[in-house]
């Protein structure tokens, strides 16, 4: 089974690859793939979500290799802008130390890069008191209310983390604890937008930070007032920021801090 995907605009001649955060699907970029009809826009689900639910054991690096296979047969003239939010942005990450010759440039949206030491002994109890809850509908809205999701698309978020199985959900909490910024990273070429939420827990704000002082050609910003999904709290402001940084243009700054480099 190959990976689940959908493809928008496909006249348009510059491609642009969505990468989506754990526990969520392609859906979550709808309000982003409408506004940017100028670029030819891929939106994997995935492997264990959505529908690539059926293929198990995720990773990181493995969802890496796939993003790169994928924009080297999918993109146009084999390259892709790339925009990832939570794991996805991690997935970016190895994407652009792994294959930095298939991304233009690249959006990372809420990574974390400091690993939660001590977390992987936690991760079996997690799953077993967990996957049982992901089941229940007052826990779903919770969980949605936690990602900003829109009321509009929980009929599908619920029925989306009804089906998560237990081996995506240990190998998501197992994968976004031990990721820490891949080797290679730091010689980086691609311009690279950092975002994180100014409501975010400090750890996601200090990884951001981290990868504004590391990648050799980042910017990064705070965005004031948000959370962890932004893309969802903001869409019109989301998608004014993903225009002006395509178009290599002022971003809207008024809603931004900037991440000042040592």
């Amino acid at each position: 089974m190959e990976i689940f995907l959908q493809e928008f605009n496909e006249a348009q001649d510059v491609s642009m690859l969505f990468i989506h955060g754990g526990g969520l699907s392609g859906w979550m970029w709808d309000k982003q793939i409408k506004a940017l009809n100028d670029f030819h826009c891929l939106v994997p689900d995935l492997p264990g979500h959505g529908k690539s639910r059926e293929l198990q054991n995720f990773s990181i690096k493995e969802c890496a290799h796939l993003m790169a296979a994928l924009i080297k047969s999918k993109g146009h003239h084999g390259k892709a802008h790339v925009v990832g939010h939570s794991i996805g942005a991690q997935i970016l990450l190895q994407l652009l130390a792994d294959s930095p010759e298939v991304v233009h440039t690249g959006v990372v949206h809420s990574a974390l890069v400091r690993s939660l030491w001590g977390v992987s002994s936690l991760i079996k109890p997690t799953v077993k008191l967990t996957l049982p809850l992901t089941r229940k509908k007052w826990f779903a809205k919770l969980q949605a209310q936690t990602l900003s999701i829109p009321a509009e698309y929980f009929p599908r978020y619920y029925e989306e983390s009804k089906s998560i199985s237990a081996e995506t959900l240990a190998g998501l909490l197992r994968e976004n604890a031990a990721f820490k910024l891949p080797e290679g990273l730091e010689n980086n070429p691609v311009p690279t937008l950092v975002l994180v939420g100014e409501k975010e827990r400090g750890v996601m704000i200090r990884s951001a930070q981290d990868l504004a002082s590391f990648l050799p050609h980042a910017e990064g910003y705070i965005v004031q007032g948000a959370g962890h999904g932004f893309n969802f709290e903001d869409p019109v402001l989301y998608n004014e920021i993903l225009q002006a940084w395509l178009a290599e243009s002022r971003l809207p700054t008024g809603s931004l801090k900037r991440i000042l480099k040592p």
